[in-house]
């Protein structure tokens, strides 16, 4: 299922994989662009699948003319080998009744690239706080789950809040303060953000 963009299969080994699950806001989809972008990680494959609805689209983290050109698809695999951390972008949802197909490729390659861990950012209704516990995987896989609980609308605060409780854990950034009060860190915001919701109304529609 991973098609490597060189000649060969990079070594994953000892690396963290972090992935989103695709869930209310599009929290976790959030936080993974923006730990790409800050970090610059550059693309070292992705899934040919057919357990996603198919999708491309421009080069979500574009910084300049040169790369506006490049092309994404629905499921892209980013590495920072620095940090030994590796980030699995999805960008489309399950095809009916593939969901399962897919997880068991994905869990077929997360064992054979020997990851570490994985961590999965995931977002859930505020409403449905409650004490139920998450119970992971019985592949022998060391895995963790960051949840956090949102309501649908504007949610890129949400996602700046995961993004800093992770870094907290991992210290992926430094904060730009050495104040321990200072909330916000220096996580870029993708290009790709300047159309999170659309464009406006034409004025011709008035």
């Amino acid at each position: 299922m991973f098609v490597p963009c060189g000649d060969s299969v990079p070594d994953l080994t000892g690396f963290t994989l972090l992935m989103p699950a695709v869930s209310v806001g599009n929290v976790g989809q959030l936080a993974i662009d923006l730990i790409i972008s800050t970090l610059n990680m550059p693309k070292i494959g992705y899934f040919y699948t057919d357990c996603l609805i198919p999708m491309v689209g421009n080069n979500p983290y574009a910084t300049a003319e040169e790369n506006s050109t490049e092309l994404s698809t629905n499921t892209e695999v980013y590495s920072s080998p620095s940090r030994k951390l590796v980030a699995l972008q999805l960008r489309s949802i399950f095809i009916k009744h593939k969901s399962k197909s897919f997880c068991e490729k994905l869990l077929s390659w997360v064992k054979s690239s020997c990851f570490a861990a994985v961590i999965v950012l995931s977002s859930s209704h505020s409403y449905h706080r409650n004490d139920l516990q998450l119970r992971s995987s019985s592949k022998d896989i060391q895995m963790a789950v960051l949840l956090k609980f949102v309501s649908e609308g504007d949610n890129i605060p949400d996602a700046l809040g995961l993004v800093e409780y992770l870094n907290e854990w991992l210290q992926i950034i430094k904060p730009h303060s050495d104040d321990p009060t200072a909330s916000s860190l220096r996580w870029k915001i993708p290009s790709s953000w300047r159309l999170l919701f659309g464009n406006g109304f034409p004025p011709a529609l008035f």
